[in-house]
């Protein structure tokens, strides 16, 4: 009789970082990363500068995103088409071209409103490419049982991008002013393009083609999937409602920290310093969750961080001291990142391979819905109560896992979920095999 293979150990960090073609994607996500968070603050103090308008200031963040939340089932199609790396080389040149265009205009002196307008809303439209080809690109280099750590890796680096780029940004147009800023942010788009150009060696990076359909048509069986698949729908249910959380809390903590340094004209360092320590903690929450957690344990891990999450929002929030609202949200920020590994793995894990692409772009538009809409509600419970905001606050949280354990399915008993790269492998052969670059792929189908 012959006795099963002892499983090998789960990869560590290390050997995820030096697994083949994983350090390129890394670098490229950060550096685009990097140079969308910078960009954000410096179109915003340019417009505030050259033409003093908040208004317009508001309206180029509003631009800067909607318009690629709109595209995003068509991006996910043309994701799954050209394929992932061509798809994030793309968006990052065409990204380069347009603030260029930008640079070139203010030099010049024909940089107007319409035209600054008309540029941010273009760049828009291939941004939802790099949102989703970076999580679609990760299953494929990496075996399922690091999807993990090698979420937590991406996911802890995007993070820290998140505290550093504001930071960046504003030290950036200080020394070298806002037309080298976004010179600087062009560069760092080509770069970023430049890391994944290792990618487009042969199947490792894509996809067998497939026979293509109208483009229309498979942007529909991308979101026909997603309403369809119990999974997705759940993720988008109990998601949505975190980032209606998240929302309310950005209106609500510079609120609190106005009120609780007492006019002391130091509200924004303050209410600064606290996101940065959310950003912080959220890194380190990623990285942890990615270390501990297991495959079939994402369900039970989202329940249980979005519950504690009400429980480090409402009380900290009511008690009137800077001190408990930095704990509730450095409690918040490492909760949030364990919850993001999570939700990232889950729906790489049950998501038909062939389809990852134009789902990962769908469902991560979906699921942040929520984020606009906790602002706007943020705004008018803040207004009347900041402890009424905070209990609203917790309460989505609570309902985020309500619908995570009521209508997110557990794992199907005895029958291994879809794997959106490789499967389970007995032995990881570590970053110096020869097969340890190339991509097993299963058939579609759940």
């Amino acid at each position: 009789m012959t006795a099963d293979p002892v499983p090998a150990p789960p990869m560590t960090y290390r050997q995820v970082l030096t697994t083949r073609n994983v350090p390129q994607l890394l670098l490229s996500a950060s550096l685009s990363r990097l140079a969308s968070e910078m960009l954000l603050f410096v179109v915003v103090l340019y417009v505030l500068a050259r033409f003093r308008s908040p208004v317009l200031a508001g309206l180029g963040g509003f631009f800067l995103t909607l318009p690629g939340f709109l595209v995003s089932p068509m991006a996910g199609a043309l994701l799954d088409r050209v394929g992932a790396a061509r798809a994030v080389i793309l968006d990052n040149l065409v990204s380069a071209v347009l603030i260029g265009l930008i640079a070139l205009a203010s030099v010049g002196g024909r940089l107007t409103p319409a035209v600054l307008l008309t540029l941010l809303g273009l760049f828009s439209l291939t941004s939802p490419l790099s949102a989703g080809g970076i999580r679609t690109l990760i299953p494929r280099f990496v075996p399922d049982d690091a999807y993990d750590r090698a979420n937590a890796l991406d996911l802890s680096t995007y993070s820290v991008i998140e505290v550093v780029g504001p930071l960046v940004g504003g030290a950036v147009i200080a020394l070298i002013g806002p037309d080298p800023a976004l010179v600087l942010v062009v560069a760092m788009y080509v770069l970023a393009a430049l890391s994944l150009l290792l990618l487009l060696r042969g199947s490792a990076a894509e996809p067998p083609r497939t026979r293509r359909r109208h483009l229309l048509h498979e942007a529909w069986e991308g979101v026909s999937y997603l309403v369809r698949d119990a999974t997705l729908r759940g993720l988008a249910l109990s998601y949505s409602c975190y980032q209606v959380t998240f929302g309310i809390l950005v209106v609500a903590v510079p609120v609190s920290v106005a009120q609780r340094v007492g006019g002391a004209g130091h509200t924004e360092q303050y209410a600064g310093a606290l996101w940065s320590l959310v950003g912080l903690c959220g890194a380190a929450g990623a990285l942890t969750a990615g270390r501990l957690l297991r495959a079939g344990r994402e369900r039970l891990l989202l329940i249980v961080t979005t519950v504690l999450s009400a429980v480090a929002i409402y009380p900290s929030g009511a008690i009137a001291t800077l001190a408990t609202l930095a704990v509730g949200l450095a409690l918040f920020g490492l909760l949030e990142g364990a919850l993001n590994v999570g939700v990232l793995s889950l729906r790489q894990r049950r998501t038909d391979p062939a389809r990852l692409g134009r789902v990962m772009t769908v469902s991560i538009s979906v699921n942040l819905i929520g984020f606009p809409v906790g602002t706007a509600l943020g705004g008018v419970l803040v207004e009347r109560s900041g402890s009424l905001a905070y209990a609203v606050a917790a309460g989505f949280a609570l309902l985020a896992a309500l619908w995570g354990a009521l209508v997110i399915p557990r794992e199907p008993a005895g029958t291994p979920p879809v794997r959106a790269g490789r499967p389970r492998r007995r032995r990881w052969r570590g970053a110096g095999s020869p097969t340890s670059g190339r991509i097993r792929r299963r058939p579609g189908g759940r």
